[in-house]
């Protein structure tokens, strides 16, 4: 992994919003990702993720949807209102910019578009691929929380269901057996929803594997699963997004 020469930098993506870019080696247009992190806002390991997947050869972008706010990962009940604060048209309207942000970036190759969120940006991710049609080429939602929820921790956040008509491109979902925040009647209920509308998509429920399986500066970090959700993270985009 070529770390050195990843060239990284924080980018106004539109005047209400900023992101962190991270470009891989060399001059030549390549694929792009949209990142979108968790509740906690743009921390070091979104930035260090970002440096991930520009190593694989993508341009790597993670708009800051909270406006610079970062949270540690014990302030929950924190976090939980900035992210709240962003209602959905709000963050379709940052998407869509990032997506045009990306398009006109000489760096990107046109047409190469994909996305991937984890959590609150899992969500995110999967929303957005209901409202971009044909702009995104991949989505990968690692552990999503309230896309269709019947938890009271989501009563104010409505159901995504409704708007699968709109998701024009191949989605990977990515779950934890033991997340206590995403039953498996939820990811039934998804799964039912996206099989009925017809969409290409792949679930896969990780045993031994609870919520932020991924994200190895947290205690619910599971090296092997993570390993394994990765895997498949990149085939899924250099299948639809093309070799980086």
């Amino acid at each position: 992994m070529i770390i050195a020469e990843i060239q990284t930098r924080s980018v106004p993506i539109s005047p209400n919003l900023n992101g962190f870019l991270a470009l891989p080696p060399g001059g030549h247009p390549c694929p792009a990702i949209l990142i979108y992190y968790e509740i906690f806002g743009l921390d070091e390991h979104f930035k260090e993720l970002a440096r991930k997947v520009a190593a694989m050869g993508y341009v790597a972008l993670v708009p800051d949807v909270l406006g610079g706010k970062v949270f540690g990962y014990h302030e929950v009940q924190a976090a939980l209102p900035a992210a709240r604060a962003v209602t959905d048209t709000q963050f379709v309207t940052h998407a869509h910019n990032s997506v045009s942000f990306l398009q006109n970036h000489p760096r990107v190759l046109a047409g190469h578009t994909g996305q991937m969120g984890f959590c609150l940006g899992g969500r995110w991710a999967f929303l957005a691929a209901t409202q971009l049609g044909s702009h995104i080429q991949a989505t990968v939602a690692y552990y999503g929380g309230g896309i269709d929820s019947r938890d009271p921790r989501y009563a104010a956040v409505p159901s995504l269901l409704p708007h699968i008509a709109g998701i024009q491109s191949p989605l990977l979902l990515q779950y934890g057996a033991q997340d206590t925040a995403i039953t498996s009647d939820e990811i039934g209920r998804i799964t039912t929803a996206l099989a009925g509308a017809g969409k290409t998509f792949g679930v896969h429920v990780f045993s031994g594997a609870g919520h932020a399986f991924a994200n190895d500066r947290r205690s619910s970090y599971n090296p092997t699963v993570a390993a394994d959700a990765w895997n498949l993270t990149l085939a899924f985009f250099q299948r639809h997004l093309g070799a980086a």
